[in-house]
């Protein structure tokens, strides 16, 4: 295992620092050009410019989906014809889902999150034939 230390500049390398730079750059001339803009606006306008921007980047902010938790246990189980499919090295995981899907009508992400559950619930096969030998 190893040791764990602190931050040293000397981790930076040179390829991280052009991509700061290239950002850092833009920002400035966004910024400094947009101060130019405004500067000659009446009050009024800076005010109201200013307030639209936030509401635009709050609604935007409020507005990205949040990601949905799915409770595999309150899903039905996977029927045996599913089950073997999942214990198939042949069968792939999309197979496997496809199999699930039709049987029980699920969307794809709750039929996804139902397989990958029961496939790392399962032992996989080369651990147990590894501990055998």
């Amino acid at each position: 295992m190893s040791e764990h230390r602190s931050f040293r500049p000397s981790d930076f390398s040179l390829r991280d620092i052009p991509g700061f730079i290239v950002a850092y750059l833009i920002i400035s001339v966004v910024s400094v050009g947009l101060g130019l803009l405004l500067e000659g606006l009446p009050d009024f306008w800076r005010g109201l410019l200013l307030g639209g921007g936030l509401a635009l980047m709050g609604s935007f902010l409020l507005s990205r989906p949040r990601p949905r938790i799915i409770d595999v246990a309150a899903l039905p189980q996977p029927s045996a014809e599913v089950r073997a499919k999942c214990d198939d090295r042949n069968c792939s995981l999309v197979e496997a889902v496809k199999a699930y899907r039709d049987e029980t009508g699920l969307g794809l992400s709750e039929a996804k999150a139902v397989v990958e559950s029961y496939r790392a619930s399962k032992p996989r096969l080369e651990a147990t034939t590894h501990d055998q030998q």
